[in-house]
């Protein structure tokens, strides 16, 4: 099935400009163009943005993405790009370990508040 770029956007949840601004910097392969030059997407593509959307949210810097991106179509780059999204999965993980010990001291935070807001409206 295909999709124009309107469908594509509502798909993913990605702009027009975003999609755009992809394939200018070759995040994604070269979109076909229909007969009245109007981009065409694919579900391989939809797959591969829904996929570059996946990683981005996690951090994952755009120069990176590119690098990945490059790598893509050859064979004899996936224990690369298997390296790259390991380290990735790595980075990952410390932070959600950071995001962990931050969100148990504003837990801690909270907590001595709410025990001030009793205490101030016991002596109310």
């Amino acid at each position: 099935m295909n999709y124009s770029i309107n469908e594509t956007s509502q798909l993913t949840g990605l702009s027009k400009y975003t999609l755009r601004y992809y394939e200018k910097e070759k995040l994604i392969p070269e979109v076909k163009r229909d007969s009245r030059g109007y981009r065409v997407y694919t579900e391989q593509d939809i797959e591969w943005l829904t996929f570059l959307l996946n990683i981005r949210q996690t951090g994952m810097p755009i120069n990176k993405i590119k690098q990945f991106s490059q790598m893509r179509f050859k064979i004899e780059t996936i224990p690369a790009r298997r390296q790259l999204l390991f380290e990735h999965k790595e980075s990952i993980i410390k932070q959600e370990e950071r995001l962990k010990k931050s969100m148990e001291a504003i837990d801690a935070k909270i907590k001595r508040y709410e025990r001030y807001v009793e205490l101030k409206s016991e002596q109310e």
